[in-house]
């Protein structure tokens, strides 16, 4: 990988790790459907002015209109909502380390589904392993489905879970089109459809959020959302799909330094270890790294 190639693919894992920290401090002020309304209205206009100064442009057809209103609900506004409550009350970190678990899914998505991957023994373990990983990271002394924590850790994985349902589902409806025409797509359909939802449910602010809350939000929209996928595209077709997916191991790590930094958040020895055993697990379910045995010699 070149240089210039990596540096980028740790820029994208630097923003997107900044995301929960984003999420965290704008969520301590709106409520969870506002905030993402307001990052998918955001992100999805300065992706049209890409999408349009690059002299593309969104197709019609309610056929495809209908996958980028699925994708955007799935995709989009279930796992943004969830995730964004969700760190109401357990850290930015914790929420991160779980919400890499969404290769996982999407592997096992990809096999039960659409038949689309050939799920070998070793990839079942890194599945396993990778949700032993989660346990680990969590910790089992105060699981109660009663208690906000658990309530909260259950919906990132939840969101989780959308993200490989909407990845799975991306793949065959958006095959052959331009990656940025989904991106963009999926986002304004994401966002025409919960910006009303919002607004029914919440108003409009009789105060403003600080100014630290709405400088998070706009952060999120623009670095976290369209900046975002502008740079994963852009690796996408320099490096594959495959390299591109290497990201996925750093947003973690870097969401529990940002927490930890800017957050004053506790990482424990059990987030690093169940950390470090989601990565692997990941690792194995898709099968970057694979347990070879050497081969027994015949008798002559």
């Amino acid at each position: 990988m070149k240089l210039q190639h990596l540096g980028v693919l740790l820029l994208l894992g630097a923003l997107w790790g900044a995301s929960f920290m984003f999420i965290k401090i704008g969520g301590a002020e709106m409520p969870p459907d506002t905030l993402v309304a307001a990052r998918l209205v955001l992100g999805a206009l300065l992706l049209l002015v890409v999408l349009y100064g690059s002299g593309q442009r969104l197709p019609g057809g309610w056929l495809l209109w209908r996958d980028f209103a699925i994708v955007g609900m799935v995709g989009l506004i279930a796992p943004f909502t969830l995730i964004t409550w969700s760190e109401q009350i357990i850290p930015s970190g914790q929420a991160a380390v779980l919400n890499g678990t969404a290769p996982l899914f999407t592997a096992l998505i990809a096999y039960g589904w659409m038949r689309s991957e050939h799920l070998t023994g070793i990839k079942l373990l890194g599945v396993g392993l990778g949700f032993v990983g989660v346990v680990i990271a969590v910790g089992l002394t105060d699981v109660s489905f009663s208690s906000a924590g658990t309530q909260a850790q259950l919906a990132v994985l939840l969101a989780s879970l959308c993200y490989g349902v909407s990845g799975v589902y991306s793949r065959q409806a958006f095959k052959g089109l331009p990656a940025l025409v989904p991106a963009t797509g999926q986002l304004l359909a994401g966002a025409l459809l919960l910006t009303p939802v919002a607004l029914l449910r919440n108003g409009l602010p009789s105060t403003l959020p600080s100014a630290v809350a709405m400088a998070s939000v706009g952060a999120l929209a623009v670095f976290g959302t369209s900046i975002a996928y502008i740079l994963l595209y852009w690796l996408i077709e320099r490096i594959g799909a495959t390299r591109t997916s290497m990201v996925t191991y750093l947003v973690a790590p870097m969401a529990l330094v940002y927490g930890a930094v800017f957050l004053r958040e506790q990482i424990s020895a059990n987030t690093l270890v169940g950390l470090g055993l989601v990565i692997v697990g990941i690792l194995l379910a898709n099968g970057v790294i694979a347990l070879r045995t050497q081969p027994v010699a015949k008798p002559v």
